[in-house]
């Protein structure tokens, strides 16, 4: 190995890039910068190279997410992008959802006014650059570095702890080993931590997977130009779509079901030509969008990823953390959230000597643990909600379940240590 980051030790590791990782590692910077007298050293590691993705699912950040934005600097970058065209403002949300017709919510009644429709890849590089104009003194990036083990050491006495990483860097191709005192997993779904912690439980209450196609308006037969900047839900017999109008001249349509369901759909909805087929023959109000304004497909093939509801008891934020359905339009604020809490979470816990409330001294990594307890329970009694409302497909197997689902969070909380 032969890497001026080989054995090197910092305060804090953040496994990924994304904006989970970003905004944990601006949170502990700013209250680093604040209330330390020494510069504690914090690294990202980021298994993506600059540019190498052309798109990536997860665009729409609602106007909740202001104040967060706001709070850890990063709102005026994104929303001037917003102004000049390169990310789209989101004004409210459509949809077909319980009955035939569609019905219309505007953000004007929104005390946060209206959200995002973001280009994905470009507001994490914004958050990233931030990370490196601002906060270098704080923070090192390690891109195109893949986790490929993580170990938690102890001593004899199991009081004194280090965590050590080794991943793979594309450039130049090399095996690097770094050592931590504080290891926040912030790698997404895959919730690289259970590597090193084999009775780490990650619950996953769903097998829901989204099919993503990216269109572009086809310049030499527009007619006329899609404004509508609204999101559209609609369901169907098998799931449900959404779709968003993107920078560029872009639309993104995806359609949701679980990965045991797939058999009942007689297409092979992976490949482009399948999936415009199935629009057309189950999603009416989606199909109108792509017929009207003359999208044709940019991508070969139909994008797949999971999108279950997942929870982690611990040692996580962002979606390593909590996953939630798509349907919520949550992913994403609650990621930032997570990560601003969870790093506030480690700095008072482990760098500003405890925190005391009334006398009495807190363990704040505690309390962290406890809101995203919440905010699972919460989510899980709105997503069951939401899906009961649909009942027009009652006695098929997608909705079955949900239904199911929403009778049994009306009868007990979720159990955060079963497996």
């Amino acid at each position: 190995m032969n890497s001026k980051h080989e054995d090197q030790h910092f305060d804090v590791i953040v496994i990924g890039g994304g904006v989970a990782g970003s905004c944990t590692a601006i949170r502990l910077a700013q209250l680093f910068n604040s209330a330390v007298t020494t510069w504690p050293k914090i690294v990202i590691i980021d298994e993506r190279n600059t540019n190498v993705e052309t798109f990536k699912i997860g665009e729409s950040l609602p106007g909740e997410a202001k104040p967060t934005l706001k709070s850890l600097g990063v709102f005026d970058a994104v929303n001037n992008d917003a102004m000049q065209g390169k990310h789209h403002f989101c004004y409210g949300n459509s949809s077909v959802w319980g009955s035939d017709d569609l019905i219309g919510t505007d953000t004007i009644f929104n005390a946060y006014g209206e959200g995002f429709h973001l280009d994905r890849l470009l507001f994490e590089e914004t958050l990233l650059k931030i990370v490196t104009l601002q906060y270098s003194q704080f923070i090192t990036i390690m891109r195109g570095s893949k986790v490929t083990d993580l170990y938690l050491s102890k001593d004899i006495d199991q009081r004194d702890k280090r965590w050590k990483v080794t991943f793979t860097s594309d450039e130049p191709s090399r095996t690097i080993q770094i050592h931590g005192n504080i290891l926040i997993d912030a790698s997404g779904r895959r919730c690289c931590i259970r590597k090193c912690l084999q009775d780490l439980k990650r619950r996953s209450f769903d097998k829901l997977l989204a099919f993503a196609c990216l269109y572009e308006a086809d310049c030499d037969n527009l007619s006329k130009t899609d404004l509508d900047h609204n999101t559209l839900v609609e369901s169907c017999a098998f799931g449900w779509w959404y779709t968003s109008l993107l920078p560029n001249k872009q639309r993104i349509v995806v359609f949701h079901t679980d990965d045991d369901l797939l058999h009942q759909i007689n297409r092979k909805i992976r490949l482009v030509e399948e999936f415009n087929e199935f629009i057309k023959e189950s999603a009416t109000h989606v199909a109108k969008y792509i017929n009207e304004y003359s999208y044709r497909p940019i991508l070969k093939r139909v994008i797949c990823v999971p999108a279950n509801s997942a929870c982690l008891s611990q040692f996580a934020i962002g979606d390593s953390a909590i996953s939630f359905d798509p349907l919520s339009s949550q992913g994403m604020l609650t990621a930032m959230s997570s990560a601003k809490l969870g790093a506030e979470a480690v700095f008072f816990q482990y760098f500003n000597g405890g925190t005391k409330i009334e006398g009495k001294l807190i363990q704040p990594l505690e309390v962290y643990q406890k809101y995203i307890e919440n905010t699972f329970q919460k989510y899980v009694g709105e997503k069951s909600f939401f899906y009961n409302k649909e009942q027009r497909w009652k006695n098929e197997i997608f909705w079955k379940r949900r239904h199911e689902e929403h009778a049994d969070a009306l009868r007990e909380n979720i159990d955060f240590t079963s497996k």
